[in-house]
C-alpha cells in the first residue's frame, strides 16, 4: 500500500486525474492525503468533490482557506464571487451533503500508520504537532455543530488576533486556529503573523518577515514529515528537513504536484491538461 500526498487541487479535476495516472494510484490499495483547497478558482469543483467523496476512506483532506470560503457561501454567510468558480457546486442537488462533508474535515491530520502529518498552510513555532492536533479538534467540534458553526462562519473573516495567547477564548480562539492552519505564511520579528504578504521568502525577508517553517524547532528523526500546501510562490521549495511543500500553483498556470511517502518520490503534471472525450 502506498500513501500519496497531493498539493492544492483548486478544482483542477483534469490535472488531478492525470496526476493519479502518473502515480499509478490504485484506490483498492493506496491512500491519498490532500493538503486542502481542493476547490476554489479552478474549473471543475463539482467533479473534483464527487471523485474524492467516492474514494471514501481512501482519501483524506484537510480544510484550506478556499474550502472554508465555500462553507461560508454554502451556509449563506457570504456572497459568492465570480472568480471563485463555485457555481456548479452551489447549484448541485448534493449541496447540503457536500457542505456537511466539508464541515466534518479536519484542519490537521496525522496518519495513524505512516509518519506523516498534513496541514494546509502551516503550524506556528510555539505549537507542537500534538498541540496542533488538539486545536484542530476544537475547530472540528465548532464546525460540526450547526449553532456554533453558524456563529463562527459569520465572524470568520478577520486578521485578528495575530499572535498566540493561551488565554484566547470563544470566536477569537477558533479564528486564530483557523487562520494559522489555513492562511499562515510569514511571521514578523515580534512573533505576530502577517496574513497579507504572499511573496517568496527571499522577497519577504526584505520586510523583515520569515516563513513559519524556518522558525520551528528541527524535527526529530521519529516525528515524521509535515506536509503543507497553500503557498504557491514557494513553487514546492522548502529546504527544512522533515517539511514538504506541495503547492506548485496548478490553478495559476503552474503544476500539480504529489509526493509518495515511503519512497520520497515526487510526481508533477502541468496545468492545462484535459481528459480526452470518449466517444460512444
Amino acid at each position: 500500500m502506498a500513501v500519496y500526498c497531493i498539493g492544492d487541487i483548486h478544482g483542477c479535476y483534469d490535472e488531478f486525474r492525470h496526476l493519479l495516472e502518473e502515480m499509478a494510484f490504485n484506490p483498492a490499495d493506496d491512500e491519498l492525503l490532500l493538503t486542502g483547497d481542493i476547490i476554489g478558482r479552478g474549473p471543475k469543483p463539482l467533479d473534483t468533490v464527487r471523485f474524492i467523496r467516492d474514494l471514501g476512506d481512501r482519501a483524506t483532506f484537510v480544510l484550506g482557506n478556499h474550502d472554508l470560503n465555500f462553507l461560508a457561501i454554502a451556509y449563506g454567510f457570504k456572497e459568492p464571487k465570480r472568480k471563485d468558480l463555485l457555481q456548479d457546486l452551489l447549484s448541485s442537488p448534493d449541496l447540503e451533503d457536500i457542505a456537511e462533508w466539508f464541515s466534518r474535515a479536519p484542519l490537521v491530520f496525522r496518519h495513524p500508520r505512516v509518519p506523516v502529518c498534513l496541514v494546509h498552510a502551516g503550524i506556528i513555532p510555539e505549537w507542537s504537532i500534538e498541540d496542533a492536533l488538539a486545536m484542530s479538534r476544537e475547530v472540528q467540534e465548532t464546525l460540526r455543530q450547526p449553532v456554533t458553526r453558524s456563529r463562527f462562519l459569520q465572524r470568520m473573516f478577520a486578521d485578528t488576533p495575530d499572535r498566540w495567547d493561551p488565554e484566547l477564548a470563544g470566536i477569537d480562539r477558533i479564528r486564530f486556529f483557523v487562520n494559522v492552519f489555513t492562511r499562515i505564511r510569514l511571521c514578523r520579528p515580534d512573533g505576530s503573523l502577517d496574513f497579507k504578504n504572499k511573496n517568496s521568502p527571499e522577497e519577504a525577508a526584505q520586510e523583515g518577515l520569515r516563513p513559519w517553517f524556518e522558525l520551528r524547532k528541527p524535527a526529530s528523526a521519529d516525528s515524521g514529515t509535515l506536509v503543507f500546501g497553500h503557498w504557491a510562490a514557494l513553487a514546492g521549495k522548502c529546504h527544512i528537513p522533515g517539511i514538504k511543500a506541495l503547492d506548485t500553483g496548478c490553478v495559476w498556470g503552474g503544476r500539480l504536484t504529489g509526493w509518495r511517502c515511503d519512497t520520497d518520490t515526487f510526481y508533477s503534471v502541468p496545468s492545462g491538461y484535459s481528459i480526452p472525450l470518449i466517444k460512444s
